[in-house]
């Protein structure tokens, strides 16, 4: 397993063909985003979440799923986390799989220079 960032907007193809011959799969961080209203809010979630009965975010996170990423989205609000579970009684069709697989547009959320994450890192230590 090999968590990065994958979300419909980072989709991570090339990695994913790269992994696969390993059978090494992708755990998402940042699985809806960082919750970016734009990717939330796309027209093929919320024409799917009313097809289904179900929210946008639930339709994301059945996509990831059905991709066979693993995803661990994170909340603290009891109403979202039951959502997050709710999405197993439904399944997308694979012409909507790819309706969803279009909107990759190759951009990341998280954009903290490596210079910058390896400086926090080393300069991290555990609590006495």
């Amino acid at each position: 397993m090999l968590q990065v960032e994958c979300h419909p907007y980072f989709q991570q193809n090339e990695l994913k063909k790269r992994l696969a011959p390993y059978g090494t799969v992708i755990e998402a961080w940042y699985p809806i985003g960082h919750g970016d209203a734009d990717l939330i809010n796309e027209p093929v979630f919320a024409k799917l979440a009313e097809k289904y009965g179900k929210t946008n975010v639930q339709i994301i996170l059945r996509w990831h799923i059905q991709e066979g990423t693993i995803i661990f989205p994170k909340s603290t609000n009891l109403q979202h986390i039951k959502d997050n579970f709710d999405i197993f009684d439904f399944e997308l069709t694979e012409e909507e799989m790819e309706q969803i697989r279009a909107v990759d547009k190759n951009v990341k959320f998280f954009t903290v220079p490596l210079e910058q994450q390896e400086t926090q890192f080393t300069a991290w230590a555990p609590e006495d």
